[in-house]
């Protein structure tokens, strides 16, 4: 099974993974706010389960960043923003929205 090959780092990240979720009622408060009329409760568990997708590949490209940098440590905002930009040029991530996410 994928879990037996896991490294011990690796297990309890997946594990503080599984354990984690965003608040419903946050998400639907601000999908809500996005859209500018109610969200549903259905809306907010799948904008929910593709956020937490969505933060775990960033943090997974982040350690990377961080490993290939030669670093240890906690990731650092440097880590996170350089995950962000390689995320959006493999994904070809584009968007209208105004606020930039990870830049300075």
């Amino acid at each position: 099974m994928l879990l037996d090959n896991f490294s011990e780092e690796q297990l309890k990240r997946y594990e503080v993974y599984r354990r984690s979720a965003l608040s419903k009622p946050n998400v639907k408060r601000m999908v809500g706010q996005i859209l500018g009329h109610p969200c549903s409760h259905n809306m907010s568990i799948v904008v929910a389960g593709f956020a937490k997708v969505f933060v775990g590949e960033i943090v997974e490209k982040a350690l990377d960043v961080r490993q290939e940098w030669g670093e240890t440590g906690s990731l650092s905002p440097e880590h996170l923003r350089e995950a962000y930009r390689r995320y959006k040029k493999e994904t070809k991530l584009t968007y209208n929205y105004q606020k930039r996410l990870f830049t300075k």
